[in-house]
């Protein structure tokens, strides 16, 4: 138990839960709905969708474990106490399930492409997964390269959803249109609230990291420079929520208008702010952790959305 228990950190299973989890909602919230009413039937059925997100999980499990192996050192000093490789697992048994993952991965996106026919699955997987890895090999090494990265695969796990019913969704006609603008709405806010996590994450690992001589964000053009990047990522989200807003209000959606505001909007400012006011290790660390919050405020609107439409 004690293993299962360690492997399910090792590969942050919540994490993983979250990826799965939005890719749920897009589809069976979203997707499907709007593809019911307009008379048309998803390319995945619900066997071959899951397929598509264990994929997409897989991948990301494997992301993770190729980070805690090229990043072991740095995080011996970063996080000490959150280190597995050579600590509950051997390194040669993280490099087994790193394979592992991305075998099984491609094995599933192998099938997508015989069953979805002119999608490329495969070679979007291997697309993703070679991303990974340079991100945690040498983007995650210079300033804002790595963090762009992660922002992406984020943006991506939304991304491929539609993508895989783009050939419907394009029947739809205006319909279809509003489809892919709140596809691309949420897509936008999953790569800017990552994007605002990563830099912040820099500046809270900026020890480990100049030690090894990283040239992250930070360390490259200082904490002062790294906020900035920060709070106006977050200020151009703040703008699009509030673009968001006035759309809702437009179609007297006022519930959902309300709950990104107070429950969305207020709470980035609040994050915003404590970037700003942040000089320690440990206020970096929790506004770290507020981001996370931030962004799964981001998902639990887009149910507000749909159940208030």
């Amino acid at each position: 138990m004690m293993n299962l228990a360690s492997f399910l950190k090792l590969v942050r299973f919540p994490n993983l839960a979250i990826v799965a989890l939005t890719q749920y909602l897009m589809q069976y919230l979203v997707l499907v709905p709007a593809l019911k009413a307009a008379g048309l039937s998803p390319n995945l059925f619900p066997v071959e969708f899951t397929l598509l997100v264990l994929t997409t999980v897989f991948i990301a499990a494997g992301g993770y474990l190729i980070n805690d192996l090229l990043d072991y050192e740095a995080d011996l000093i970063n996080k000490p106490d959150s280190v597995f490789v050579n600590r509950v697992f051997a390194k040669q048994t993280v490099w087994v399930f790193y394979w592992a993952s991305i075998l099984i991965s491609f094995a599933m996106a192998w099938y997508l492409d015989f069953y979805l026919h002119k999608l490329p699955m495969v070679a979007i997987q291997v697309g993703i997964v070679s991303l990974l890895y340079l991100y945690s090999k040498w983007f995650k090494k210079m300033p804002l390269i790595g963090n762009l990265a992660v922002a992406a695969f984020c943006a991506w796990v939304a991304g491929i959803v539609l993508f895989a019913d783009w050939a419907q969704v394009s029947k739809m006609g205006q319909q279809g249109r509003e489809v892919a603008v709140l596809f691309g709405g949420y897509g936008w806010f999953a790569f800017a609230s990552t994007l605002l996590r990563e830099i912040v994450k820099d500046m809270e690992d900026m020890e480990g990291d100049a030690q090894l001589g990283l040239q992250t964000l930070p360390i490259r053009f200082g904490k002062n420079t790294a906020k900035k990047w920060a709070i106006g990522v977050g200020v151009a989200l703040l703008f699009s929520l509030l673009w968001f807003v006035r759309w809702l209000v437009q179609r007297q959606q006022f519930i959902s208008a309300g709950f990104t505001v107070f429950g969305v909007g207020v709470p980035l400012a609040y994050l915003l702010y404590s970037i700003q006011k942040a000089n320690k290790k440990i206020d970096y660390s929790k506004a770290s952790r507020m981001a996370k919050i931030v962004m799964l405020l981001g998902l639990i609107l887009l149910v507000v959305c749909k159940m208030a439409s």
